[in-house]
C-alpha cells in the first residue's frame, strides 16, 4: 500500500544523488547541450581538496555551524527555562517566541538586510538614539558580515530549539528537584547537576538538527551577502552554488557537495556518540 509512496521519495532522493555521483567524477560539456563528457576518475575530488578555496570555505562552514549551535541551544534553554515557570502572560510570551518560525526564510532575510542597512537600518537608528554613532557597515566588513548572518540564522532557529528543551524540560520529574532543594542544593547546583545532565538526550539531537541545517545554509547567506565580503560567508553549501550557477563547473560543485556530506556524517557521528553517552549519563538505555 505505501509503495508508491516509497518509490516516488526513493525517486526525488535518489536520482539527485546519483546524478551527482555520476557528475562528479566526470566532466561536463555544456555546448551544444549539457551531457557528460568522459571519465576523470578523482580528479575533481582531488582539486577541490588542493584548493584554497575550499579549505577556507569548509573552516567558515565548521565555525558558523558551532557557533549557530552554541548560540541557539544556549538562549533557546534560557527561554525555556522562563517558559517553564508559571507567570502571567506565559501564552502570549510563548506565541512571540513562535513567531520566527512562521515567517519564510527568505521573507526573513529582506527583514534583516533592512535591519541591517548601513543609512535607514534599525540596528544603526537604535545605536544613534542611544547616542553612539551608529554608522556601523554589518555587512560590509569580513568579521562583522559572518556573525551578522549568523545573528539571523540563530534568530530563525530559536523557535525550534525552544519548543523541543521546554517540552524536555516538562518531563524532567518535579520530585527530583525537590528533593534536591530538600537536601540543601541551589538553583544552580539543581541545574548543573539534575536538570542538565537529564537534558542532555534532548539537547544532542536538537544539536544534530541545527548542525545539518548550518551546514546546508544558502538563503539567508543568499539575501544577505551573496557570500562576501571577500568569501567572509562562503559556506561549502554556497560555494556548490558558485561553481555550479556562477562557474558552471559542475564537476567541481558535485564533488564539493560529496564532500560537505562527508563533513556532515563525520560530525554526525560524533554527536551521535555524545547522545549515546549522555544517555548513559542520564541513566537511560
Amino acid at each position: 500500500m505505501v509503495a508508491p509512496a516509497v518509490l516516488l521519495v526513493a525517486g526525488v532522493y535518489t536520482y539527485p544523488a546519483v546524478s551527482t555521483l555520476v557528475y562528479s567524477v566526470t566532466s561536463i560539456d555544456l555546448s551544444p547541450r549539457f551531457r557528460v563528457e568522459n571519465f576523470v576518475g578523482l580528479r575533481n575530488f582531488v582539486n577541490q581538496l588542493t584548493d584554497d578555496v575550499f579549505w577556507e570555505a569548509a573552516g567558515v562552514t565548521l565555525y558558523f555551524g558551532v557557533m549557530l549551535c552554541l548560540a541557539t541551544v544556549i538562549l533557546s534553554f534560557s527561554i525555556a527555562l522562563l517558559l517553564n515557570k508559571t507567570f502571567l502572560g506565559r501564552g502570549l510570551v510563548r506565541v512571540t517566541v513562535l513567531l520566527p518560525w512562521a515567517v519564510p526564510p527568505v521573507a526573513s532575510g529582506v527583514l534583516w538586510v533592512q535591519m541591517f542597512h548601513a543609512e535607514f537600518g534599525f540596528l544603526n537608528g537604535f545605536l544613534r538614539a542611544l547616542g553612539a554613532d551608529g554608522d556601523v557597515i554589518w555587512l560590509g566588513g569580513q568579521v562583522i558580515a559572518l556573525h551578522s548572518v549568523l545573528v539571523a540564522e540563530v534568530w530563525r532557529w530559536i523557535p525550534f530549539a525552544t519548543i523541543f528543551i521546554l517540552a524536555g524540560l516538562q518531563l524532567v520529574p518535579k520530585t527530583v528537584r525537590e528533593a534536591a532543594a530538600i537536601d540543601g542544593a541551589g538553583s544552580w547546583r539543581s541545574f548543573r547537576h539534575i536538570t542538565l545532565p537529564l537534558m542532555l538526550p534532548v539537547i544532542v539531537p536538537v544539536v544534530i538538527f541545527l548542525f545539518v541545517w548550518a551546514m546546508k545554509v544558502f538563503d539567508t547567506i543568499f539575501v544577505l551577502t551573496r557570500g562576501g565580503p571577500s568569501r567572509a560567508t562562503t559556506t561549502l553549501n554556497f560555494l556548490v552554488y558558485r561553481q555550479g550557477f556562477e562557474q558552471f563547473d559542475f564537476g567541481s560543485a558535485s564533488a564539493t557537495a560529496y564532500l560537505l556530506s562527508v563533513l556532515t556524517v563525520l560530525v554526525i557521528a560524533g554527536l551521535g556518540w555524545m547522545l549515546l553517552r549522555s544517555r548513559r549519563l542520564a541513566g537511560g538505555r
